[in-house]
């Protein structure tokens, strides 16, 4: 792996503890290397997945102390290969510069978007529509809420969801729905708390959104999302909260800069500041903790999952952008040599 390093006068970084899965003899869950992402290694960067190809792009890296991005590969998890693809860019105006971290993606009707994140310390609104089949960047509907960055979206049934996050001063809880058909964005029922830097996966028509970061506060209340009422309905905490013992062990889930990945119709959770995993099985609605996360600690990664399988890759270690790749086999016993 590549790491570039960087230093922050005045700022504390905190190193995140890494939990070494050799300690993890009873929990299932291996994590195997797979090839290092082949762009700059970045923080704060965006995925989404069209068909049975993953991309990733955008974010911070660490050239001259931190550079917004607008390139862009994608992953073949067959072949195990990274290939380069067009950087974002207006393709009526190739000189724009559509550089951005911490930004929203999903993807829709065979295409991926990508709206808000910040640039030049500003917060974006602007939407873009890549095309694999043309292999380029085409402007859309600018997102209707306030302009922001750290939000989550998803794509559900072929409609894009994109919310939370924070503007600049206050964290929110506003979604809204954007129709590639029609090109509009339309209001969607918002979440029922505020907060930034939390995670969302799909599985099967109902999407989830959990972890993050609340005004002063770690939120452990988790929402699942169902499209064809627009509404948004809490599950178990993932705190402690109750008298049963099923809760007893959740005190390491919350978390903020993590990442989310579904295999086999289960949500996985991992990284940002918690180096543990945890499983979601929603027949039951309830979590298993899995093998730590074995690579270098992290938050502000990306993760994804393509044909089936789930995949975390770059992100930020204290004072090291990282560029490698990691895949997670959840029933396996773990494995530290691969």
């Amino acid at each position: 792996m590549r790491y570039l390093n960087v230093c922050f006068l005045g700022l504390a970084v905190l190193t995140l503890a890494s939990c070494s899965s050799s300690e993890d003899t009873t929990k299932l869950g291996n994590w195997v290397r797979r090839a290092d992402y082949q762009g700059d290694a970045r923080r704060d960067a965006v995925s989404f997945v069209i068909g049975d190809t993953a991309y990733v792009g955008t974010g911070t890296s660490g050239v001259d102390g931190g550079t917004e991005l607008s390139s862009f590969y994608k992953y073949d998890p067959v072949k195990d290969n990274w290939t380069l693809i067009a950087s974002m860019a207006d393709k009526n105006d190739p000189t724009k510069n559509l550089a951005r971290t911490a930004a929203t993606a999903f993807a829709a009707a065979g295409k991926g978007y990508v709206t808000t994140g910040s640039a030049d310390q500003s917060s974006l609104k602007d939407t873009w529509a890549y095309d694999p089949a043309t292999n380029s960047w085409e402007s859309r509907a600018p997102f209707p809420g306030a302009a922001r960055y750290y939000a989550v979206g998803f794509g559900l049934k072929n409609i894009g969801y994109v919310g939370t996050g924070f503007d600049g001063g206050n964290n929110m809880s506003d979604f809204f729905k954007y129709d590639p058909v029609g090109n509009t964005w339309s209001p969607a029922n918002s979440l029922k708390d505020k907060r930034r830097q939390a995670v969302a996966f799909v599985i099967g028509d109902s999407a989830y959104v959990v972890t993050g970061t609340g005004a002063g506060t770690v939120p452990t209340r988790m929402y699942v999302y169902n499209a064809s009422n627009d509404q948004w309905n809490e599950k178990a905490k993932i705190e402690n909260a109750t008298d049963d013992s099923f809760d007893d062990d959740y005190s390491s889930i919350a978390r903020s800069g993590g990442v989310a990945f579904v295999i086999a119709n289960k949500g996985y959770v991992t990284t940002g500041n918690s180096a543990t995993t945890w499983e979601y099985d929603p027949i039951n609605d309830r979590w298993t903790e899995k093998t730590a996360f074995d690579g270098a600690s992290r938050t502000s990664a990306v993760g994804f999952t393509v044909k089936g399988r789930g995949f975390i890759s770059t992100g930020y270690s204290a004072s090291s952008y990282l560029d490698d790749l990691y895949e997670f086999l959840p029933d396996q016993e773990n494995d530290t040599n691969d």
